[in-house]
């Protein structure tokens, strides 16, 4: 992973601009250019730009060289993760009250990270602030479409509303079929987006013309043994959808036989 790479996915998982990003030492035309390698960039500017948002910079530059990254909020970013894949409201509650009663403010990139979780944990983003989801949106639309906006709309899809959320995916496939990657982790970002976004669709309800391009895109998808799982899960809301029960329980069986349950067990058939 390069320095620019690194860079945009640190900012977007903080649910940040470049501008922001920036932060007035260097300027945003400058700083879009490291992000995209034109530039490179003074090893004391990019640890002032990772320290002014309290990102861990030991962690950055072991990111970029493939080593473990240890950081300040590393053991609450894997308690949030844990309590999203457990779907434990009760933790992310715990942990909520820990960064309000701490003396010292957490970086915004953790806040967001919250917020996150909280909204896979509830399937829903009732309580996500419109000036939230705008400004997700916002950093989609302004995003050059690569590995790095694939994975960032995967898990972000949840904060939009349902509209947003089938404008900004749509756009995502367009640009996957325009110019289609084959690496396992394009091809996994990129499937995460389909299933992550039925998700969304199946709890807020919607009908057949919010799903339809999401199952076709899935079907275009090579049939790569890395993204078997996301394929299945994939025709699993296809019969959800159709309302073919038989089908729906018979994949939900072999979805669970493999261990992976856990990932559709708030789907009702």
């Amino acid at each position: 992973m390069t320095i620019g790479q690194a860079l945009k996915s640190l900012r977007l998982h903080a649910g940040m601009t470049q501008t922001e990003m920036a932060a007035g030492i260097v300027t945003e035309s400058f700083y879009s250019k490291v992000e995209r390698g034109v530039h490179a960039i003074d090893a004391n500017v990019l640890i002032q730009i990772l320290a002014k948002h309290h990102f861990d910079v030991p962690g950055f530059f072991g990111q970029i060289s493939n080593q473990k990254a240890i950081e300040p909020y590393f053991d609450l970013t894997s308690q949030i993760t844990f309590a999203q894949n457990k779907r434990d409201r009760k933790k992310l509650d715990e942990i909520k009250i820990q960064l309000e009663n701490s003396k010292t403010e957490a970086p915004q990139w953790l806040k967001f990270r919250l917020e996150l979780a909280y909204a896979w944990v509830l399937r829903s983003n009732e309580q996500v602030s419109p000036k939230l989801a705008e400004k997700v949106k916002q950093l989609i639309l302004n995003e050059n479409w690569d590995r790095t906006s694939y994975h960032f709309l995967s898990q972000a899809v949840i904060l939009l509303k349902i509209d947003d959320a089938k404008y900004l995916v749509d756009l995502a496939y367009k640009a996957y079929l325009k110019e289609p990657k084959y690496d396992t982790f394009t091809l996994q970002f990129v499937s995460f987006i389909a299933i992550n976004y039925l998700n969304c669709c199946y709890h807020q309800h919607v009908d057949d013309s919010y799903t339809t391009s999401t199952f076709e895109f899935l079907q275009k998808l090579p049939p790569d043994p890395a993204i078997g799982l996301e394929k299945m899960i994939g025709r699993f809301y296809q019969a959800v959808f159709a309302d073919n029960k038989e089908k729906a329980r018979a994949l939900k069986d072999i979805i669970g036989d493999c261990g992976y349950a856990g990932i559709i067990d708030d789907i009702k058939i």
